[in-house]
């Protein structure tokens, strides 16, 4: 009979044991997987609408320039540095049915870059160093305010089918 007791005891302490590691295994490994998805996601690009196109707006009608808007965030608690680049987009990419004839080329083209409502760069889009609009860093836990304008320059050809595609993307620098 005292074989009995010992015996369910030693079982009933092993299911508890066996509970409680379980538990605290659990509580690990899901603290774990966060920690990695966070860093999967460190930096974040916001409002990315995806491919954008500007159409043949001279300069002279400020108001109809269509403003892009977007947001860096970063979640991670550490400052981030990061390039944001202008990637163009081919007409096959973009998929509407215009031909390379109808694109503007990034010398017609002028561009107003603003962080938090500041303008920290302006000039004409072919000026831009392997396309990277800005260089900069996000500090842990917060976001960056950015606003796009392109419109055509004195250069562009007077042609109202012609139009501009491009994707804004950001980069991590390590």
């Amino acid at each position: 009979m005292r074989n009995k007791t010992v015996f369910k005891m030693a079982f009933a302490s092993l299911v508890i044991f066996i509970v409680v590691a379980t538990y605290f295994w659990f509580l690990y490994f899901k603290d774990y997987e966060g920690s990695i998805t966070r860093e999967k996601v460190r930096l974040e690009l916001i409002n990315n609408g995806g491919i954008n196109y500007i159409n043949a707006v001279p300069d002279d009608l400020e108001e109809n320039i269509p403003t892009y808007y977007f947001r860096i965030k970063n979640n991670a608690s550490d400052s981030i540095k990061y390039d944001i680049f202008l990637q163009n987009v081919s007409p096959s990419e973009a998929n509407d049915g215009c031909s390379e004839g109808m694109i503007f080329s990034t010398s017609e083209l002028n561009y107003e870059l603003k962080l938090d409502n500041k303008t920290i760069k302006s000039g004409v889009l072919s000026s831009l160093n392997n396309n990277v609009l800005d260089n900069n860093t996000v500090s842990g836990n917060s976001i960056n305010d950015y606003s796009l304008r392109i419109w055509l320059n004195e250069k562009a050809e007077e042609n109202l089918l012609k139009h501009y595609h491009y994707i804004v993307s950001i980069r991590e620098i390590k």
